[in-house]
């Protein structure tokens, strides 16, 4: 690296800004690292420009990632002294055999071109077919640092033996800071407010196309219909027999999967519609988090929307399609509080809710402590890279 005021930083990947709020959230702790540690010079791969430049500052420099970019891709990757790269989960070809070489691309350009590459506490996995594997393996190899966000990301680095520089902490998002992290919570008494963050549920593998393509083209899973049926109306249960307020929250507002539609899609299979309130406003980050202290219980399809609410020890429910939310759920000693999509029955969400509220003084004190130790954790994040960009100097 040459002597200057500020290194060149590439951040790549998973889409930052495709309206995932638990990829901006990613996005945004690390640009907060960044700003610390005095980084002035960054660029990011956005797959929609615009609202990057739009809700992270236009002090940042934004390049499409695109297709017809990819012959750009070398000269923008020989052009820093970093590469950057992480994200929610990445290195999987569950959704997509595709999936790995295209948001591994900018990586191998880097390990080609000899820059240095820094791997952001990524979530890693599932990876199913022995050539995915082998080229997670190639394209990891090597770098300044591969940290990971959980032992299950750790797990699969040991079973392709990628061991060297090799470091668990926690999500990016546990480290992401506002005004509104020490806002004490507000008690609703007798009725209480719970937010739901739905999704597209009923994962299923995937094949050669792009994951957008299969979402647009491909028939729905009719079990997400019943899903739907069943949720709605325990959700009416809940209002009219325990006098609760309902948020729905779409956490992804990007081209595809569209959560504010299946919010809509729930709404409308409810008695009780006018009780729910769909959240569809788009809100800054920082507003979303400042929202999420005003809940009572969280119930959330999105990951992102349980570490977000951490930071004020928000109770929640996990509705689980992929295994993420299960596998925090469980580290925290809340296994017992997520439900698989395809196992999902409406008495036993009813108990469950009721069970929370029922007790969630003593569980928002348990998990504010836990997401007091995971912000540490996550913390080594900016540590690290503050090493490598030492070294690097």
């Amino acid at each position: 690296m040459t002597d200057r005021e500020s290194p060149r930083v590439l951040i790549d990947r998973i889409p930052f800004a495709e309206g995932n709020i638990g990829e901006e959230a990613i996005l945004a702790a690390l640009l907060q690292d960044l700003k610390v540690l005095g980084v002035t010079d960054i660029s990011v791969c956005s797959n929609m420009p615009e609202r990057t430049q739009l809700r992270h500052g236009s002090e940042i420099k934004v390049f499409p990632d695109t297709f017809c970019r990819l012959p750009r891709a070398p000269f923008q990757v020989s052009k820093v002294d970093l590469v950057i790269w992480g994200g929610g989960h990445m290195l999987q070809d569950r959704s997509s055999r595709l999936y790995i070489p295209w948001v591994a691309k900018n990586l191998l350009w880097a390990k080609w071109l000899h820059t240095p590459r820094f791997i952001y506490a990524p979530g890693l996995g599932p990876v199913l077919k022995r050539s995915s594997k082998m080229l997670s393996r190639w394209t990891l190899n090597g770098s300044r640092r591969v940290i990971v966000r959980d032992r299950r990301s750790e797990d699969f680095l040991t079973e392709i033996k990628v061991r060297r520089n090799v470091l668990r902490t926690a999500d990016p998002a546990f480290s992401y800071a506002t005004p509104y992290d020490d806002q004490p919570h507000r008690d609703t008494g007798n009725s209480p407010l719970i937010g739901f963050a739905p999704r597209r549920l009923f994962y299923r593998v995937g094949s050669w196309l792009p994951v957008s393509a299969q979402l647009a083209a491909r028939p729905e899973n009719p079990r997400f219909d019943c899903f739907i049926q069943e949720t709605a109306a325990a959700l009416d249960v809940l209002i009219e027999k325990c006098g609760v307020r309902m948020r729905l929250i779409p956490m992804d507002l990007g081209p595809n999967p569209r959560d504010d539609l299946m919010c809509y899609r729930l709404r409308s299979q409810m008695v009780n519609y006018g009780a729910a309130e769909v959240e569809d406003d788009d809100p800054p980050l920082e507003e979303f988090v400042r929202r999420l202290s005003e809940l009572d219980l969280l119930v959330s399809a999105r990951l992102h929307g349980i570490i977000l609410g951490l930071r004020f020890g928000l109770p929640f429910i996990g509705l689980d399609s992929d295994g993420k939310i299960a596998h925090l759920a469980q580290s925290l000693g809340y296994g017992d509080y997520v439900l698989r999509d395809e196992e999902f029955d409406r008495d036993r969400f009813i108990a469950l809710v009721l069970k929370v509220l029922e007790n969630r003084a003593e569980i928002q004190q348990d998990l504010l402590r836990q997401g007091q130790a995971l912000r540490q954790a996550a913390g080594r994040n900016r540590v690290e890279l503050q090493q490598v960009l030492q070294e690097l100097s």
